[in-house]
C-alpha cells in the first residue's frame, strides 16, 4: 500500500468537517487480464458527498509545484483512464491545499493545463481545515 500524502488525514477531516462521510481509505481499483499483469492503483479516498460517491487523490504540491504539478495531471489522467476501461462512473477530484492552487493552479501553467484537461480540484484550507471549494463544483 502507498505511503499517506502530508495531507491525507487533513483532507479526511476537511470532509467531515463539510458534512461528507469517509467511506474508504486507499480505495484499491485493478487493472488488468491474469494475475502476473494485474496492477493495482490506489487512490487516497472514497467519500460520500450529498448523496454521491466521489474518489479524492491528495496532493501537496509543495517540493517542486511544477514537478508536482506534471505529476498530478498525469496521476490523473492515468486513474481516469482505468476507471472509464473499467466502467466505474465515480467522479474522481484531486486534493490541493489552498496555497497550492494559488501557487500554481492559478498561474498561468496551471490555467492551461485546467483549460486543456479540466482536471476536478478539492481545493482546502490545511491551518482551518476546511474545504474552500471544489472544481467544478456540482
Amino acid at each position: 500500500m502507498p505511503k499517506e500524502d502530508r495531507y491525507h488525514a487533513v483532507v479526511r477531516r476537511c470532509l467531515q468537517n463539510a458534512g461528507s462521510m469517509v467511506v474508504k481509505e486507499q480505495e484499491y481499483i485493478s487493472i488488468g487480464s491474469q494475475h502476473d499483469t494485474n496492477r493495482r492503483l490506489y487512490i487516497d479516498l472514497k467519500a460520500q458527498r450529498d448523496g454521491q460517491l466521489v474518489l479524492i487523490e491528495v496532493k501537496s504540491l509543495e517540493r517542486s509545484p511544477v514537478h508536482e504539478l506534471m505529476e498530478l495531471l498525469g496521476q490523473y489522467l492515468i486513474y481516469q483512464l482505468a476507471l472509464e476501461y473499467l466502467s466505474i462512473d465515480i467522479p474522481l477530484y484531486m486534493a490541493v491545499p489552498q496555497i497550492a492552487y494559488q501557487n500554481i493552479i492559478q498561474h498561468v501553467l496551471g490555467q492551461e493545463m485546467m483549460a486543456r484537461y479540466t482536471v476536478p480540484l478539492l481545493v482546502f484550507d490545511p491551518l482551518n481545515e476546511v474545504i474552500v471549494k471544489w472544481i467544478p463544483a456540482h
